[in-house]
């Protein structure tokens, strides 16, 4: 019994010695192979994304009632001196991609803070108190099957809304055509 016992403190023994030589080989080679760098390309395109995405943040938080100082980075800046550059989001030079989208805003605009349920996107509908994602789909579904609003009762007929969140939700909302 006592030869068994030192054949497994010799195999314990060697074990311990492959994990260190293990250990400093992975060291030596993570000091002759220095980490690869980052392509640049990646960090110019999240900057692009940031500035273009501020126009639109701001805009949610001005509907919010949340007031921030606008921010202008060195990509906005570089933006102004470049003849070349495509308009942010959100400025007067900026085209809507698609024909109805010009609406959209347009009418979020106007609307003194309150949403138009007639136009409003699921992202805006969701902002309306006691209405979530899924009651947002709801609605965009119902006004695609049965047309436009035509008063705020027609709401009745999306699953989920009721007579209380009705009235809870009015001082929010808006009927445009």
């Amino acid at each position: 019994m006592l030869h068994i016992k030192s054949g497994r403190l010799d195999g314990q023994k060697l074990l311990i010695l492959a994990l260190i030589l293990a250990a400093i080989l992975l060291a030596v080679t993570a000091i002759i192979h220095p980490k690869a760098e980052e392509p640049p390309g990646w960090v110019s395109v999240n900057d692009e994304v940031d500035s273009a995405l501020k126009p639109l943040e701001k805009r949610i938080a001005d509907k919010q009632g949340v007031k921030s100082a606008p921010e202008v980075t060195a990509a906005q800046s570089d933006h102004s001196s470049n003849p070349e550059t495509v308009p942010e989001a959100g400025s007067a030079d900026a085209k809507p991609a698609v024909a109805g989208k010009e609406e959209e805003v347009r009418s979020s605009e106007t609307t003194g803070g309150k949403i138009d349920i007639n136009h409003a996107t699921e992202g805006e509908l969701d902002a309306i108190p006691g209405i979530g994602a899924s009651k947002a789909r709801s609605i965009i579904e119902d006004r695609e099957k049965n047309g436009l609003y035509a008063s705020m009762d027609d709401l009745l007929r999306v699953k989920g809304i009721g007579p209380k969140l009705l009235e809870k939700m009015k001082s929010s909302i808006v009927l445009h055509p």
